[in-house]
């Protein structure tokens, strides 16, 4: 059996035919991708606007509290809060950073501009509480007015109200009806318990009348004071002896009401003669003692 001789484009166990050339190893196909390129979120932009409203925010919150440089200070709070608005905006939509440094532009801007307004309330305040005291000081210099005496508290008074004259003490109207320089038999008669005086006794009798509004006990409103002539004072609360008509036992008024009781001191008889009489108001210490003439 004969066998055919191979020609030259033929070899054996190969079809015969032309060689096919391929491309090169390692040459990468070639043609279209085969899908879409990737696409991403776009870039986030800087937070510039969140970080100029911020540090004008707090250059406006430090310059708040001073007079006249703060008008500057309202001025860079506007602005911060013109620039920390559509900083948050951008920052909350995701275009732009700096949430927390928008937020804190808004709160320091809006704070400036409170304490601002705030301390140009108070500096304008003072300045027109300035302006009026200047205003009366020049009116006082051009009126020539000269300033009111002070009288000294520890000085009787220049007027001493007669006996029988009323006077008005605190909130009674007093009328001093008698005063008994020696009054040790009247003492003596009216308690056998009382003591005698280490001085002399002298009495007073007075009729009260009250002008308030609540109630008034005059026994214990009012106290009477002798004032001898060796500079010293006795009071009716240093006696402790019982009288006939005794100011303890004095009855609670009411407006208008009045009555008539006695006050007794205990006075050495050499400070007597030439001594003064004063009945003033108990519980008010800045009240003035009225004088009443002891004959």
């Amino acid at each position: 059996m004969s066998h055919p001789i191979p020609g030259p484009y033929q070899s054996y166990g190969q079809p015969s035919g032309p060689p096919s050339y391929g491309p090169p190893p390692g040459t990468p196909p070639y043609g279209p991708p085969s899908g879409p390129p990737p696409y991403g979120p776009p870039p986030t932009k800087g937070a510039g606007l969140a970080i100029a409203s911020m540090v004008l925010g707090i250059i406006a919150l430090l310059l708040s509290w001073i007079p006249i440089i703060n008008n500057v200070a309202a001025i860079l709070a506007v602005v911060g809060l013109g620039l920390g608005i559509p900083a948050l905006v951008r920052a909350r939509r995701g275009t732009a950073g700096g949430t927390g440094m928008a937020i804190t532009g808004l709160v320091t801007s809006v704070l400036a501009i409170l304490l601002v307004i705030a301390t140009q309330l108070l500096f304008v305040r003072a300045l027109d509480e300035a302006g009026t005291s200047l205003e009366e000081a020049i009116a006082d210099v051009e009126g020539g007015a000269d300033p009111a005496p002070q009288e000294d508290e520890a000085a009787p008074a220049s007027e001493t109200v007669p006996l029988g004259a009323p006077a008005e003490v605190g909130d009674y109207t007093v009328t001093v009806d008698s005063v008994q320089l020696d009054g040790n038999a009247l003492v003596a008669g009216a308690n056998q318990f009382n003591d005698p005086p280490t001085g002399q006794y002298v009495v007073v009798e007075l009729t009260t009348t009250y002008l308030g509004t609540e109630e008034g006990m005059p026994g214990m409103d009012l106290t009477a004071v002798f004032h001898g002539t060796d500079a010293r004072q006795y009071s009716d609360s240093d006696c402790g002896a019982v009288l006939p008509d005794d100011s303890m036992d004095a009855p609670t008024l009411n407006s208008g009401g009045s009555d008539t009781f006695q006050f007794c001191m205990d006075v050495p008889p050499a400070a007597i003669e030439g001594g003064q009489l004063s009945v003033e108001p108990t519980f008010a210490f800045d009240a003035d003692p009225v004088f009443f003439a002891i004959r």
